[in-house]
């Protein structure tokens, strides 16, 4: 009976081992501009869920403003959308620009129609997503 008990312990605690070590995982489409042509980094997978949590939360509550895009603006350094975010039927695709002297981020998204600014604070998620 003791060894029973002793059996069962074990195998609860692997699993609960074994629970607490996986982490679900956001599969993340991103291309990077590099020498004027875009490179894509397909699926990265490394990726736990807080981490493109934090990101969308950040998206979500950006204060996008109209924009007229000009053609004369350079090429995005990023583009990203992630895999499962659907919104109205189509996932919506971001264009990045980053400061790396100041850690801040420029967005564009919905064909160039929707622009923000990111503080460094807002910006800080989004560029770990783009730089793991």
């Amino acid at each position: 009976m003791k060894k029973k008990t002793c059996i069962l312990a074990l195998v609860l605690l692997s699993i609960t081992v074994m629970a607490g070590c996986t982490t679900k995982e956001e599969q993340i489409s991103i291309q990077k501009l590099e020498n004027k042509t875009y490179h894509f980094e397909a699926y990265k997978q490394e990726i736990e869920t807080r981490d493109t949590e934090k990101a969308k939360e950040v998206l979500k509550n950006a204060d996008w403003h109209e924009f007229v895009w000009d053609k004369g603006i350079p090429k995005a350094d990023f583009i990203f959308y992630f895999n499962d975010d659907k919104s109205e039927g189509a996932i919506p695709v971001y264009y990045a620009w980053v400061n790396k002297d100041e850690h801040l981020i420029e967005l564009t998204r919905d064909q160039h129609k929707k622009h923000v600014q990111l503080n460094r604070k807002e910006s800080t998620p989004i560029l770990k997503l783009l730089n793991e």
